[in-house]
Formats: C-alpha cells, structure tokens, sequence
C-alpha cells in the first residue's frame, strides 16, 4: 500500500529525505544568508545550495500546529510545535544519520517531557510576538472602529503570511518558518485508507492537494513531519546542539478513529 511504501521511503533524490534509511554521505552542510549555523543541505548541481526537507514519522504526545500554543516564560510569544514519539530503532538511525551529516560525535536532541511521562521529540517554528487584542470599551458604549488602512501623508499594509505550504520549492526556502507563516498541516489519511493496491507510491508532490486539517491532531494519532535541520552552538554548553526546524505535518491514521 501507499502506507507502507511511505514507511520505507528513503529519498524522492531531489526534496525529500528519511534519515533513518537516508546515506549521509548523499547530503552535505552549508550556511545560508548571514547565519552561522550548518543547514542540512543537497550537493550543489547547478552551483546553488538548497536545504533537504527531513521528515520522519511517529505518534503525536502534543501538537499545536493549526492553532498556536503560547510560548516563553512571560507567554507573550506564540509557537507552533508538535512533540511526538518516533519509533525507537528508527530514531536512533536518525539520530546517528545527523551526527555523520554534521561531523559530530554527539549532538544534544531537542526534546520535552509531556505530562511528566512522555519524553518526545520537539520540532517548531521561530516564535513570534503575540499581537495585543483589542481593549473592551463596551463597558462605556463604544465601540472599536475599522481603520481605514490610510494615514496623513502615506498608507500602511498588513504584512502577508509567508506559504511554505503552498510547494516543495518554497518549502525549503527558508530554515526556520515563523509562527505567523502558513505552514501546513495535511489530512492524510483517507488518501492512505484508499490506496490498498500494492502498485501506489506516495508522492510528496501529493502532499498540496491533500486537505488542510481544521484541528490540531491529538494524543496518539499517528503524524509524518517535515522539518529542516541545522545545528548550533548554545551558550555554557559544550558541543553543538541540534535544531529541527519545522516546515508541515500530515496526518496518517487517527488514533480513536470509528470503526
């Protein structure tokens, strides 16, 4: 089935790789822009560098994907961030792939423990600043007015959400997503369900026409994630530390689903 070739996928040789099944020695490490920090990267072909989208798959502990989760001490930032639990053997493939691709002999993993009983793998956006809400002055009889988007000598616009959603190409194009982009979250799991002959292969060309999830999976759901990978330095701490980025999720099987 579609399922269980996604389960062996290893590469599509151009977008996609599975780090458990994936050979290190097919990828390489660069910077992009002003960063600093190594991004997990495809050999140059044509003379440019471009970012290798990870996926991995596993079961969900929390997610906060469609809807953001507040994030930092104060709670005046918000993530999107799913912490799910990936197959032991698998993950440990995983894990030994990114020490070889980053020339790294140890790597400190970005986990979270959930209800002080399940320790999982973390993977998020860059947070970004909660906007304030609007005061309630219906206690005086007014209400707020719709600005009109003009002012005095010049006009202002909203900013557009960036869509890394909308393609594989423009996926990649950054490592780290921020809260406020588009990033996608895919019901998958009617296509899977449908797909019993042993002659379909999942294509993750598929992936932009699957439909868009209305809630967040729940505890045990079994999810695939898309995700960026880059290592960095944190203060006080010795070696360097892994950083998975998170580009979308796709939904494969619900957990409680009706018979």
């Amino acid at each position: 089935s579609a399922l269980q070739k996604l389960v062996t996928f290893a590469t599509d040789g151009a977008y996609v790789i599975n780090p458990a099944r994936q050979d290190p020695c097919s990828v390489v490490t660069t910077t992009f822009g002003q960063s600093i920090n190594p991004v997990l990267s495809w050999a140059p072909r044509s003379g440019q560098m471009v970012r290798v989208i990870c996926m991995s798959l596993g079961f969900v502990f929390t997610c906060n994907v469609v809807l953001p989760a507040s994030f930092g001490k104060q709670g005046t930032q918000s993530v999107k961030s799913i912490l799910f639990g990936p197959v032991r053997a698998k993950w440990a493939r995983t894990v030994g792939f990114f020490g070889s691709a980053f020339k790294q002999d140890s790597l400190g993993v970005p986990t979270f423990t959930a209800s002080q009983r399940y320790v999982g793998i973390s993977i998020r956006t860059f947070p970004s600043e909660v906007a304030p809400a609007l005061p309630d002055v219906s206690f005086i009889g007014a209400t707020p007015t719709k600005r009109s988007g003009k002012k005095a000598g010049g006009s202002t616009s909203a900013k557009v959400p960036s869509v890394p959603s909308r393609s594989l190409l423009e996926m990649r194009d950054k490592t780290t997503w921020s809260t406020n982009d588009d990033v996608g979250a895919w019901d998958g799991t009617e296509y899977f369900k449908q797909n019993k002959k042993l002659s379909m292969k999942f294509s993750f060309d598929v992936l932009h026409t699957l439909p868009r999830l209305t809630a967040d999976p729940n505890f045990g759901d079994t999810v695939m994630v898309l995700y960026s990978a880059s290592t960095y330095r944190r203060d006080n701490v010795a070696g360097m530390s892994l950083s998975l980025n998170l580009y979308g999720i796709v939904a494969l099987s619900w957990c409680h689903a009706s018979e």
